[in-house]
C-alpha cells in the first residue's frame, strides 16, 4: 500500500511541476505579446519563486511595466515589494507608499488601505535598514499641513 502511494505522489508531483512550467511558458508568451495580464501573473511568479528561480528584478520590472499601464494590483505589488524591502529590493517607504497611492488612484480600496497605514506613521526620513522617525507625519510631508 505504502509503495503505490509513493508512486502515486511521485507521479502527481511531475504532473504539477510540468503545470507550472506549462503556466511560465504561458505568461511568457502572453507578456511578450503585450498581455498585462501575462505580465503581472509571470512577475507573481518571479517574486514567489513558483516554477522559476526567484528574482525579485525581474518582478519588480514587470510589475513597473503593468504599473506605468496602470494594472493596479501591479502598483499595488510594487508597493509591496518597496515596504517589504526583501530578496535584493532596498526597503523604501516613501516609494511604497507613492506606488500605493497610485493603485489607489486607480480605484484599488486595498492599497488605499495600506497608503493609509503608511500614511498615519511616523517613520518618513531615510529609507531601507535608516527608515527614522523625524517627527511628522505623511500628510504633514505630501500637503503641508
Amino acid at each position: 500500500m505504502t509503495k503505490k502511494i509513493m508512486i502515486f505522489l511521485l507521479l502527481s508531483f511531475g504532473v504539477l511541476a510540468n503545470q507550472t512550467q506549462s503556466r511560465v511558458h504561458e505568461y511568457k508568451k502572453a507578456c511578450k505579446d503585450g498581455s498585462m495580464h501575462g505580465c503581472i501573473s509571470l512577475a507573481t511568479l518571479y517574486y514567489t519563486g513558483d516554477g522559476v528561480k526567484q528574482n525579485a528584478k525581474k518582478a519588480k520590472k514587470l510589475f513597473e511595466k503593468g504599473c506605468k499601464k496602470k494594472y493596479v494590483k501591479a502598483c499595488y505589488n510594487l508597493g509591496t515589494l518597496y515596504k517589504r524591502g526583501e530578496f535584493g529590493i532596498e526597503k523604501d517607504i516613501r516609494r511604497s507608499r507613492m506606488f500605493y497611492s497610485r493603485s489607489c488612484e486607480l480605484g484599488y480600496a486595498q492599497a488605499c488601505d495600506q497608503y493609509n497605514l503608511i500614511r498615519e506613521k511616523l517613520e518618513v526620513k531615510g529609507s531601507g535598514k535608516n527608515v527614522t522617525n523625524s517627527g511628522y507625519t505623511y500628510t504633514t510631508e505630501i500637503y503641508g499641513g
